[in-house]
């Protein structure tokens, strides 16, 4: 049996487990079978807020409004694939882009998931994890690496070999709504300059370019995966900036 043969089953068996656990109730925060990494990332930024979308639901804003609608773009030439064909051609010899790839994987007792913006494969080895962020402030912040960094980990802990994996986060405008030409330059750039880490800046974008760091991703998981295993409550962001914008701000000050 090929590799990648192997790979799959391992993984679909992690999938008949989730569908079992969400029948069931769940042993995590809020009954939870799995966490995702973008809640990981929102962590990060502030971790009440994570607590308050689970509380009393997801706020539609103006911002996610215009993040969903550029992501959409960037991949509206795209083809959906079936699983076991896409895993064939990332273990083949050509590159392969994988779009919005569902990522699960066991860590310490947890299951993880997520959807990367997109992923470059080559010869069965992950190379760059793309995540584009949409924001008129250009910095990279600590939220967006644990985001790329965690599906670093949930890689290596598919079966695939992270030891040339780079990540690569994209920043850029919000009226350049994700087009075409933006994911087009980003991973040229990107490409032609994968073998350091690099700040990139492009028409509309900067890209930050980081390796893999396994050791680092794990001591961001430890932290956050605390709380969804009810081991410490969620600590509120000391940034009040955060908490003036935020459209949960009149149920956490009444929490």
């Amino acid at each position: 049996m090929t590799e990648w043969k192997g790979q799959l089953e391992r993984f679909d068996s992690l999938l008949k487990d989730l569908s079992q656990k969400q029948r069931e109730k769940g042993e995590l925060r809020f009954n939870r079978s799995f966490v995702i990494a973008s809640d990981i990332a929102g962590q990060y930024y502030c971790e009440k807020k994570i607590e308050m979308q689970y509380l009393h639901g997801k706020v539609e804003t103006e911002s996610k409004s215009i993040g969903t609608r550029a992501h959409e773009k960037l991949t509206e030439d795209t083809v959906k694939v079936q699983r076991s064909e896409l895993w064939k051609k990332i273990c083949g010899l050509e590159p392969v882009f994988a779009l919005e790839m569902f990522l699960l994987a066991e860590y310490n007792g947890v299951l993880l998931a997520g959807k990367p913006d997109s992923v470059l494969f080559n010869g069965g080895f992950p190379l760059v994890v793309f995540e584009y962020k949409f924001s008129k402030s250009s910095e990279a912040y600590p939220s967006y690496h644990v985001q790329a960094q965690t599906y670093g980990v949930l890689l290596e802990n598919m079966g695939f070999d992270t030891s040339r994996l780079f990540y690569a986060i994209v920043v850029a405008d919000p009226e350049t709504k994700g087009n075409r030409e933006l994911r087009q330059n980003a991973v040229r750039t990107v490409v032609t300059n994968r073998s350091k880490i690099a700040l990139h800046s492009i028409d509309g974008a900067k890209i930050y370019v980081n390796k893999f760091n396994r050791a680092c991703a794990e001591m961001d998981l430890q932290w956050a995966l605390a709380y969804w295993k009810q081991i410490r409550e969620a600590k509120p962001t000391t940034n009040q900036n955060k908490c003036t914008k935020c459209e949960y701000q009149t149920q956490c000050l009444g929490a």
